[in-house]
């Protein structure tokens, strides 16, 4: 059996390899891993956008609503808006005839698993 890697880097030498795109020791790769899990808050999301980051702070669940609609009500009520049809399309089901349809449509042309 042949296997095929589809590595454009196989020209590379073993070194190379482990060092491309920020692999290195046991010990970096480590230190990293830790550094990615944490959220890193963006520059531009500080007091420069008062009104606007106690909106995000609410969405993302570190301030209250009424902080949030005393600071922009018009944002919450979008948002809110969002959440309520998001809400109502994730209730939507399609009618049960329709995956028939489907399925009878495809089952000419696509091969059976094995």
């Amino acid at each position: 059996m042949m296997v095929d890697r589809h590595d454009a880097h196989d020209n590379l030498n073993q070194t190379s390899r482990d060092t491309r795109d920020g692999a290195g020791s046991a010990d970096h790769l480590a230190a990293d891993h830790h550094a990615a899990d944490r959220e890193v808050p963006l520059p531009a999301m500080t007091a420069a956008d008062g009104q606007d980051n106690v909106v995000q702070l609410w969405l993302d669940g570190e301030a209250t609503e009424a902080d949030a609609r005393r600071s922009n009500n018009s944002a919450v009520e979008i948002w809110m808006r969002v959440q309520r049809d998001a809400g109502q399309m994730h209730q939507v089901k399609a009618p049960a005839h329709l995956a028939a349809n489907i399925m009878a449509a495809l089952a000419p042309k696509a091969p059976l698993a094995d």
